[in-house]
């Protein structure tokens, strides 16, 4: 089946006036460097292609989005302040009592959901889209029933850009898995209407949305958009760094726990390749969802539990040029990987669940050797992972070029994506262009 949409893709130059997104990100917090990466790339891939496209980002921090130094605007994802109030006691109430949220997902689920879409569709801001020339939705992995919370928003924003006439996109994404019979439909009812959905795996992602009525017109494979910088940051060699990344969170089935049992095997291994333990942390903040992941790498590399400040990456950045230090990176998250085999550095992947697997797998369907995928609830699991990370730091230099052709593969397949989305906008958004009255902030 041929992946590629068939648009004709026309260079832009001298727009008359500036084209104006609006962008739905992975995290409103943007503490996750890795969907930070990508919202990053994003804006930039299409302003290389659009100079003056002008961008406001739905988040909940605007120091957050200033940040960025991209100039783009920031637009709260709670304007009203009763809405900013009850999340705030929804999150205390969380921090009390953990247990309540799962109550009320597992024993009474046509509640839970009735109240998040409820939620989402106060929270469209409709607003703020009658203002934009075309909705994006940034990369991330949020449309699945793992985070039903981020689904729902996502596609009711997107369902009421349908019935204001606003074109919408999707770049970045990874899809499932999605089985609840409510997020089904709405997902069926909604992503068919995108002009371009851009995904970074074809293993689970691509089936998922063609079984969703997605036309395969619509759909290009194009790799973790974070490729790109993650490629341009490699070194010429390896560091002698045994990378660590866990996610200590219910929807990774990890708990502290598990990450403390892996402290002393994981300290035998570094020993035995004589190699220095570097924390990789990509969640750069406490939340009611997960821990920090630089918290949780404190637990394997000193037992003490508490980073130093100056010890956690702060932008994407940071992070890539960290992980050139390694060697090997062994992670229970996705972006760490993502980062370490774009600057061709093999990856020992670990999953304890189904949501994990199948980002794990989709990019090792996109890297090929140099991402073993090791399953924590698996039959010796200990002897499984210490074989791995062993073979890969024995192997590194030979799996080195092929990760990088892989890389640049990627990167030309994702830029091939935005030629798309940019003819897309010549054709749909530029030549009907609105007069602006101003986004609301």
């Amino acid at each position: 089946m041929d992946q590629t949409p068939k648009i004709t893709v026309a260079h832009v130059e001298g727009e008359s006036s500036p084209m104006r997104a609006i962008v739905q990100t992975g995290s409103h917090e943007l503490d996750n460097l890795g969907d930070r990466a990508m919202l990053e790339v994003m804006i930039d891939r299409i302003r290389e292609r659009h100079p003056g496209a002008y961008f406001s980002v739905f988040a909940r921090d605007a120091g957050k989005v200033r940040s960025l130094g991209r100039g783009v605007q920031h637009v709260p994802v709670e304007q009203k302040r009763e809405w900013a109030l009850l999340r705030a006691c929804y999150l205390g109430a969380r921090r009390v009592l953990p247990s309540a949220d799962w109550f009320l997902r597992k024993r009474r689920p046509w509640l839970y959901n009735s109240v998040l879409q409820m939620k989402a569709r106060a929270l469209v801001n409709g607003e703020v889209l009658q203002e934009a020339d075309i909705l994006l939705v940034s990369g991330g992995g949020f449309i699945t029933d793992v985070f039903p919370g981020q689904a729902w928003p996502v596609l009711e924003r997107l369902h009421a850009a349908m019935r204001q006439n606003i074109p919408f996109a999707l770049l970045g994404q990874g899809v499932g898995p999605l089985r609840d019979s409510k997020l089904v439909q709405k997902a069926r009812e909604v992503l068919p209407h995108a002009k371009l959905i851009a995904v970074r795996e074809s293993l689970h992602s691509l089936p998922l949305l063609l079984e969703l009525g997605v036309s395969p017109q619509r759909i290009v494979v194009t790799g973790d958009d974070a490729i790109e910088p993650a490629y341009r940051a490699r070194r010429e060699a390896f560091g002698d760094g045994l990378g660590v990344n866990f996610r200590v969170a219910e929807y990774a089935r990890m708990t502290q726990a598990d990450v403390d049992s892996l402290r002393v095997p994981l300290h035998s291994i570094a020993t035995k390749l004589s190699a220095q333990l570097v924390s990789l942390p990509v969640c750069i903040v406490d939340s009611v969802e997960s821990a920090s992941d630089a918290t949780v790498a404190s637990h394997l590399l000193d037992a003490q539990g508490k980073p130093p400040a100056d010890d956690v990456p702060s932008t994407p950045a940071e992070l890539m040029d960290r992980i050139g230090e390694c060697r090997v990176v062994v992670t229970g998250s996705y972006h760490a990987a993502v980062f370490a085999l774009a600057q061709g550095i093999p990856v020992v992947s670990v999953f304890n669940s189904e949501y994990y697997e199948m980002k794990f797998r989709g990019l090792a369907n996109q890297f090929g050797a140099g991402c073993d995928v090791v399953g924590k609830a698996n039959g010796g699991f200990g002897v499984a992972l210490a074989t791995a990370i062993v073979r890969a730091w024995d192997r590194a230099d030979d799996l080195r070029p092929a990760l990088l052709v892989a890389a640049v593969r990627q990167i030309a397949d994702g830029r091939h994506a935005y030629d798309c989305l940019s003819a897309i906008i010549s054709a749909e958004v530029i030549s009907s262009h609105k007069p602006s009255r101003g986004l609301v902030a």
